[in-house]
């Protein structure tokens, strides 16, 4: 199979822990569990560790369906239709659908470990590399102007999804 083809016909695949591209995306640890060209572009997974203070800021986008499973520590989500923050634990999931804002940051003392899988995956998946690219450039968290002209690109707004 051709893994540069996000077409390519999926097949039964097992993804040990450990294992996986990894990349840092606005100071979080992604680790590749699933990738789009192992799927067809159906899914993807990313094994994401969250430091504290850090997370990704509230953002909607039209074209991708988020989980997020915490595996580890604790996370506070957001979301334009939740009551206010919401303390998301080890063990418990939230998700994101397409064209609802939300995002997540780990206000705890010990790093957070979570599973986010998005459908379909390659959209976001070209949008982590190049947001890395961006981050691993900047020396630096890159300002929040140049990661919105970026997240642009693939369809997604930092803030608050528009009614």
């Amino acid at each position: 199979m051709d893994q540069s083809d996000s077409r390519a016909v999926p097949r039964n695949l097992v993804s040990l822990q450990g294992e996986g591209r990894e990349e840092t995306v606005l100071g979080v640890t992604h680790t590749y569990r699933l990738e789009e060209q192992q799927t067809g572009g159906a899914i993807a997974c990313v094994d994401l560790v969250v430091g504290p203070g850090h997370g990704i800021p509230p953002h909607s986008h039209q074209l991708e369906d988020e989980i997020f499973y915490v595996t580890e520590g604790s996370v506070e989500i957001v979301g334009d239709d939740l009551a206010g923050p919401a303390t998301v634990p080890q063990g418990a999931l939230f998700y994101g659908p397409r064209g609802k804002m939300h995002g997540f940051r780990n206000g705890g003392a010990v790093p957070a470990r979570l599973l986010l899988f998005m459908t379909p995956g390659g959209n976001m998946q070209r949008m982590f590399a190049a947001l890395a690219e961006l981050t691993m450039n900047s020396h630096s968290m890159p300002a929040i102007e140049e990661v919105d002209r970026l997240c642009a690109k693939f369809d997604m707004v930092i803030g608050p999804a528009s009614a």
